[in-house]
């Protein structure tokens, strides 16, 4: 099965972090979900839970004593703090649970490609899709992150060694679920671009002849591309019902993570150099900010990719219309749901997924930026009164 081999660089670590099931058959006579497969998936999801469970109600009970720097931190940092590591424990616990819960849908997906690909390599398709260079990179950011915040945890922090386990755990999560999310997403949704692009080649050769009229095998082979090419179509769809809720949650932390990180990167720039060793988390800040913009330029550059590809078929199919009367009753069904309903990755549903959508978050970053810079700024003059009234 072709798709099984275009997923062999990232197939195996996503299973085994349960985001995608464990396969039995490598041919699609035989091709099912493993039973044993599903088991693990529930017994990591059920693990996760529960230690998220646990881990939430100590970080918020306990936020005290999670503090980087115990000393320095005001009550905006604090509470940011706390937030945002309640973020990243809901947010690697969704996108597994999600995961396993739509094991079936997962298969589904696979199965329906690995049925199409016996249709494209008849035809001459072999090309396919690798994010090695690309899964080291984002891999390195991933691991950065948890370095730094090793770093930070365990060398300049009053933490006790039981919740710097915690948090370290709860950092390296988060950054390895993202990751596997991502370079499992990027390879999936690049192999279905690459496929549809593959299915656009064949069907603008019919805007390249130049016939009076068409025969009947001209006719079958335009009807069984663009049967295809719905198939394709309905496979998008799946993708995204099957990731919607994961990529919401996904999302939602890198968001918040990019804004409080650049909120504690620049108060740290703003303190005075004499106290700044003290408030220094810049490096942990950088390292977040970069590992989580890195990954969703990836997520979204890839729905990107797709979602263009998926709609060049109707532009096409626009030009093949006028060529022969004989194709109009076939393509006029499939022109209108596509003029209707325009390929469109989203968050289950909250706000599309391609490239504007960086645009966006870092244009909400900012705004969100400039009222939190109004808060230190606010609580850094009320701490100064204080300061005056009992001198």
């Amino acid at each position: 099965m072709k798709i099984l081999r275009d997923l062999e660089g990232v197939a195996r670590p996503t299973q085994l972090c349960a985001l995608l099931p464990f396969f039995s058959g490598n041919q699609s006579e035989s091709f099912g979900v493993s039973s044993r497969g599903k088991l693990y998936g529930r017994i990591v999801a059920l693990l996760l839970l529960v230690s998220s469970v646990m881990f939430c109600e100590d970080v918020l009970f306990a936020s005290q004593d999670y503090k980087l720097m115990a000393h320095s931190q005001g009550d905006t940092e604090d509470i940011n703090r706390t937030i945002e590591t309640l973020f990243c424990i809901a947010s690697y616990t969704i996108i597994v649970i999600a995961s396993v819960l739509n094991a079936s849908k997962h298969f589904r997906t696979i199965r329906d490609l690995s049925q199409l690909d016996g249709y494209l390599e008849a035809h001459g398709y072999a090309a396919s899709y690798s994010c090695r260079y690309l899964g080291t990179l984002l891999v390195f950011a991933s691991a950065s992150v948890v370095l730094v915040a090793f770093y930070y945890i365990h060398f300049l922090s009053e933490i006790d060694a039981r919740r710097q386990c915690i948090l370290i755990l709860i950092y390296s999560l988060q950054m390895l679920y993202s990751c596997m999310f991502a370079l499992y997403l990027r390879t999936v949704l690049m192999g279905l671009a690459l496929r549809i692009e593959f299915l656009n080649g064949r069907l603008d050769q019919f805007t390249q002849k130049d016939k009076q009229l068409y025969d009947k095998d001209d006719w079958c082979e335009l009807s069984n591309l663009i049967e295809i090419l719905c198939k394709f179509r309905y496979i998008t769809e799946n993708m995204n019902s099957v990731t919607g809720v994961g990529l919401l949650f996904f999302f939602g932390f890198s968001f918040y993570t990019v804004t409080n990180q650049s909120y504690l990167a620049f108060a740290t720039l703003t303190t005075p150099a004499h106290l700044r060793k003290e408030h220094d988390t810049i490096g942990l800040s950088c390292a977040w900010v970069l590992a989580e913009t890195a990954t969703m330029v990836v997520i979204c550059s890839s729905f990107d990719c797709l979602a263009s590809e998926a709609n060049i078929t109707s532009q096409i199919l626009a030009r093949v219309y006028g060529k022969s009367k004989e194709f109009q009753n076939i393509i006029d069904k499939f022109l209108t749901k596509s003029i209707k309903q325009e390929v469109q990755f989203t968050a289950y549903g909250f706000f599309a997924i391609d490239n504007s959508t960086l645009f966006k978050i870092f244009s909400a970053v900012t705004t969100y930026l400039v009222i939190l810079i109004q808060f230190k700024q606010l609580e850094d003059s009320k701490l100064e009164e204080q300061l005056q009234d009992t001198s």
